[in-house]
């Protein structure tokens, strides 16, 4: 079966839908709204869907041919003296995965997105801004050339500016443009790892002539292989001191898209979109843009660790992406504690998991990092999407109290009653008996992102840990240790999550007569549920070494580690180990039960102390203090050391956590830095540039000359009098001045 010339179509249907939605999509909502929305909204789904089984169709192809890439080219894009950059299709396993994803629970999340923005003023706008990020997206990740990947990359800049502004005309209780904001720190903090991504991209073309990945892969290890130098004019520079500027540009490019440490300031803000964005954007498919990246580029980070080539003393850039990688997943989850919005939760918590990827990355570890990031989509996209489900129902719940008198706000108009927010999760409580089906998945989701054995999280959190806990290292001890508490953080966040939502009595009116969501939105909860119970099956690594060696021998391995299997084919970096150019980190490739014991433990002491323990019966009023900031875990009242933990340990840690998340991260590193020294400064810049350097400068240069052109015209003019004796008498001036010129001369 070869599928490979059908390619281009993955990109033609999301821009149907994008082109029926953005032109005539409107008018079938205002004329009729019940069958518009249908038009609208399932157009627009099916585009994903047939995108999805072109997807699927690529897939098929490469098992066909036997694995072998293939580079599929629509046309030469520039050809600039020996700059060439085809609009080519790089389809192979790695390419193929990302497209899997990307429309696979892009299409779940679409038709879940048709019931939850059921009545929106704006219904056709919001599906045609899904297909453009869908058709941008595409772009990204199956493009055969970094200039390709990065014209995919700003279009989903645009598009989640564009999707996270959406409500641009709702205000706060201050009466500011709280999504428009959010849709603008979003845009600026991208831009900043943007600015990375072109200087690396142009440091990239100086060095290897091409900005194709093949080309770039083999110039760099063929230059590596013989010692080549790069020359800069006047100075050189060693190959590993090139690579590990382009590395750590790319690791800045990937901190923007990825929200890792210093931009991740943006992803938190974003919740401010359509829950349908938060779980399309902002979980499954534009945030993983940055792995999607370093992953590629693992020919590029591999030589630059077997270059012994240092960024920051015996740093080398794969060890600050590992490091930036954990130091985030650790900071995003203790922020993760000070949170009541239920979305700006699972934000954190996005922000922390993908921090576990890019570590893993760091680390050597690809197949890990490509693996969580697929059951981090399936779990993820469903917390998200039950969050919208939770929020759906507290928000038809509060409109029933308003159309009985004792309140007011609907799904449109959630702001209309000032002392109710949908979202915070003081007001919910006991919405598992209201709530049934959401209850049901949200646990599964839940126990997925907390690692709980036998879920598609344990299985992918774990083999970045035992990754991290095989390799010797300085970088992957501390690498180890920073993942392995982040891990313990997301387990009681959640737990914390769990029981203020659904446990308990419900804290206000809306929660009490909150009600399912409807089969529409439900469905596809169920489907990412079940995704998050055997994604696991994607790498499933044997249970022993002997399992593993006996299997190698008989060259069958069944189910097992079928996802490194389906990369390896794509990731270089693991034929470059076997042809001795440079030393992979390795992976185990059976379950390690020191860690996979710990990390199940931790995560189970966790759950159940914020369960039981932290929040066992409180709160019980939407006023009432958060229990973790007055309350020790119970058993400690039975210990000798209680005094100790009462006065020292549980009070510090409070306030280390209230001081991460509203002091450093918020009025410092969000208001402070951005706001006002970068926002501030920028405008402010904008504006000296518009009125000064603009009109002054530029336009006074401009209409400066022109005046001077003119004056002297005017002077030039006066000698033109239509008289022809004075014409006359200016020749014979002007024959007499010759000739006195040249007699001159002659003498």
């Amino acid at each position: 079966m070869n599928a490979f010339g059908l390619i281009p179509l993955i990109l033609v249907f999301p821009a149907i839908g994008f082109l029926f939605n953005a032109l005539v999509g409107r008018r079938f909502v205002e004329t009729n709204r019940s069958v518009g929305e249908k038009w609208s909204g399932w157009v627009a789904s099916l585009m994903a869907l047939s995108a999805f089984v072109i997807a699927l169709l690529q897939l098929f192809s490469l098992v066909a041919n036997h694995y072998h890439a293939e580079v599929v080219t629509l046309f030469d894009w520039i050809r600039v003296g020996n700059f060439h950059v085809p609009w080519a299709f790089q389809i192979d396993t790695l390419s193929v995965t990302m497209m899997l994803v990307v429309t696979g629970v892009g299409s779940l999340i679409h038709i879940y997105a048709i019931g939850y923005m059921h009545g929106d003023k704006d219904f056709s706008r919001f599906f045609a801004y899904l297909n453009l990020f869908l058709f941008f997206m595409l772009i990204l990740v199956t493009g055969n050339n970094y200039l390709m990947l990065f014209v995919g990359w700003e279009g989903v800049g645009l598009c989640s500016f564009l999707l996270i502004g959406f409500w641009f005309d709702r205000t706060d209780a201050k009466g500011e443009a709280m999504n428009a904001n959010a849709a603008r720190k979003a845009f600026v903090a991208n831009r900043v790892g943007d600015l990375a991504m072109i200087l690396a991209m142009c440091l990239t073309f100086w060095t290897f002539g091409s900005l194709n990945f093949e080309p770039v892969f083999e110039s760099a290890v063929e230059m590596f292989a013989h010692g080549e130098m790069v020359e800069f004019g006047l100075f050189s520079a060693t190959l590993g001191q090139v690579l590990t500027a382009i590395t750590a540009l790319f690791l800045m490019g990937a901190a923007g898209k990825s929200a890792q440490i210093p931009l991740y300031i943006w992803l938190p803000d974003a919740m401010a979109g359509p829950t349908p964005v938060s779980a399309l954007i902002h979980a499954a498919t534009m945030v993983t843009s940055g792995i999607y990246l370093i992953v590629r580029s693992n020919v590029l980070f591999e030589l630059v660790r077997a270059s012994d080539t240092f960024i920051i003393g015996s740093l080398t850039s794969p060890d600050l992406v590992a490091y930036i990688g954990a130091a985030t997943a650790l900071l995003a989850g203790l922020i993760a504690f000070t949170q009541f919005d239920i979305k700006k939760v699972l934000a954190y918590s996005t922000v922390s998991q993908l921090g576990f990827m890019i570590a893993a990355a760091g680390m050597g570890a690809y197949v890990a990092a490509m693996f969580h990031l697929v059951t981090h989509a399936f779990f993820k996209a469903l917390l998200f999407l039950s969050s919208g489900s939770v929020i759906h129902g507290m928000e038809h719940g509060h409109h029933e109290l308003h159309a009985h008198g004792h309140g007011g706000g609907g799904h449109d108009d959630h702001h209309a009653d000032d002392h109710f927010d949908p979202q915070d999760m003081r007001t919910m409580g006991g919405l598992r008996h209201k709530m049934p089906i959401t209850f049901a998945v949200y646990m599964i989701g839940t126990l997925a992102l907390a690692g709980i054995f036998p879920l598609a999280g344990f299985w992918s959190k774990d083999e970045i840990l035992a990754h991290a806990s095989t390799n010797s290292g300085v970088s992957f001890t501390v690498v180890n240790i920073m993942l392995t508490l982040a891990a313990f953080c997301t387990a009681f966040y959640m737990g914390r999550q769990i029981k203020m939502v659904f446990f308990g009595e419900p804290r206000h009116d809306a929660a009490a007569h909150a009600h399912e969501s409807a089969p529409l939105m439900t469905t596809p909860l169920i489907i990412l549920a079940i995704l998050s119970v055997l994604g696991g099956l994607l790498n499933f690594p044997f249970f022993s070494e002997a399992a593993y060696k006996a299997a190698s021998a008989a060259h069958d391995y069944g189910i097992n580690l079928a996802l490194e299997h389906w990369l390896e084919h794509s990731i270089a970096a693991f034929e470059l180990t076997a042809a001795g150019v440079i030393k992979l980190p390795k992976t185990p490739t059976w379950v390690q039960y020191n860690v996979a014991g710990i990390s199940t433990a931790l995560a189970v002491i966790a759950l159940l102390a914020a369960v039981f323990g932290v929040y066992g019966s409180r709160p019980r009023t939407a006023h009432e203090r958060d229990p973790l900031q007055s309350t020790p875990i119970w058993w400690f009242a039975i210990l000798p050391i209680n005094t100790l933990v009462m006065s020292g340990i549980i009070p510090l840690f409070n306030r280390l956590a209230d001081w991460l998340g509203h002091k450093l991260d918020g009025a410092f590193w969000h208001d402070f830095f951005h706001e006002r020294l970068i926002r501030d400064n920028f405008v402010g810049f904008a504006k000296f540039s518009a009125d000064v350097l603009d009109q002054l400068g530029v336009d006074g240069l401009v209409n400066g000359s022109a005046r001077v052109t003119r004056r002297f015209a005017d002077l030039i003019r006066t000698t033109q009098t239509g008289n022809v004796s004075g014409y006359a008498l200016g020749v014979f001036i002007g024959v007499i001045t010759l000739v006195v010129y040249f007699f001159l001369q002659t003498n």
